[in-house]
């Protein structure tokens, strides 16, 4: 009698094991499937010490007790920050690198724009100064929808190595805030970029530029009433060359331009506060653009006002790296979480009108950049002066 008694209790407790380790894939039907791989790692943890031990816990109780915030539960610590981190890089770079959309607004030596009555001097270093704010919607297959709050400044300085021709060095810094459901995702990026301008007597142009930074990243969400933060950073660099050529027709200019920017990203490991470990990662991607800028000048005596319009597009040539990052749990559980790659065609444009002196220009835009799976819009303010 005891061993058919022992042996019901073994086959109890192997079919509890076993129903505890696999998570029927269709209970997470409308939602990413690889929350199913979460949710057989932490089904599959059994120690009853430290913070895992405590968050398997909670999950075993509420998966009888309470589905939907099973399932929350699931989503929370499987989080995945990837199609973030992307956006918020590529981001940063193309606000780095919006100096070398437009050529420069005149040769050292000439008059500029033309002006009425001009004081033909030479320039010896200009400043410029921009800041912006954005908001971003973001629909990702892997992750969920969710929005961006983005703010920044671009500081740079540049002087004339000839006629025509500038070198410069600019800093870059923007902040970000993120929210998916109960996932808070904080960001702070800096960098700083390098880049060359070039101008012919005829309106041909070629800006050149690179950039190098990195942002860290604040990932604030609980479980089961205990904090499961994560701190980590991600590092990038980037090069981008713009060519074109700006065309006069009386006060009309038509700008048409074609650009190739190279970006790489590579993010840390990390362990996380309930000791989940997140491996590195990395992507890049090599993107291909092109658009025409249409402008006409107001002048007056000494000044210019400039309104303009530009529409383009893009596609990235190359977009590849990591497929995926893998997490490790206590009790040698894991899962895998995939790297959401941005979709490869774009669109942007943008309008805007610029107020400018022989040594003084602002300008106020309006910016939109699309995707498939994510729209962003962001509005800045450009100052510049040359002494």
């Amino acid at each position: 009698m005891k061993k058919i008694i022992r042996l019901c209790i073994f086959l109890f407790c192997c079919n509890s094991v076993a129903y505890a380790a696999n998570v029927p894939s269709n209970l997470f039907s409308g939602m990413p499937h690889y929350l199913s791989g979460v949710a057989n790692a932490w089904n599959g943890i059994f120690s009853e010490f430290g913070v895992s031990g405590h968050v398997a816990a909670y999950i075993q109780d509420v998966r009888v007790d309470n589905i939907a915030q099973y399932l929350d539960t699931i989503s929370i610590l499987g989080f995945n920050n990837t199609a973030m981190a992307l956006f918020e890089t590529g981001h940063h770079i193309g606000q780095s690198f919006g100096l070398l959309d437009v050529p420069m607004l005149a040769r050292r030596g000439a008059c500029p724009n033309n002006f009425i009555n001009c004081k033909n001097q030479s320039k010896n270093i200009v400043v410029d100064g921009r800041v912006f704010g954005s908001f971003a919607d973001y629909s990702a297959g892997e992750n969920g929808d969710f929005n961006t709050r983005n703010t920044g400044f671009v500081i740079n300085a540049h002087g004339y190595v000839a006629d025509g021709w500038t070198l410069g060095v600019e800093y870059t810094r923007t902040m970000t805030d993120t929210r998916d459901n109960k996932v808070y995702s904080d960001a702070i990026s800096n960098s700083i970029a390098v880049f060359s301008k070039y101008l012919s007597r005829h309106g041909l142009f070629v800006n050149i530029g690179a950039n190098m930074g990195a942002t860290g990243w604040d990932i604030d969400k609980s479980v089961a009433g205990i904090s499961d933060d994560g701190v980590y950073d991600t590092d990038f660099y980037a090069a981008q060359i713009n060519m074109g050529a700006r065309m006069l027709r009386g006060r009309m200019a038509i700008t048409p331009s074609v650009a190739v920017r190279y970006m790489r990203v590579y993010a840390d490991k990390y362990i996380d506060d309930v000791l989940q470990s997140f491996s590195d990662w990395w992507y890049n991607a090599l993107t291909v653009s092109g658009g025409v800028e249409f402008s006409f000048d107001f002048i007056g005596d000494d000044f210019i006002v400039r309104p303009n319009i530009r529409v383009g597009g893009g596609y990235d040539a190359i977009s590849n790296g990591t497929d995926k990052m893998h997490v490790r749990l206590v009790d040698r559980q894991s899962y895998d979480i995939p790297i959401e790659k941005p979709h490869r065609a774009m669109f942007n444009g943008d309008i805007g009108i610029m107020f400018m002196t022989d040594y003084f220009d602002a300008a106020l835009m309006y910016e939109l950049d699309a995707r498939s799976d994510y729209m962003s819009h962001t509005i800045m303010a450009n100052v510049k002066i040359a002494f």
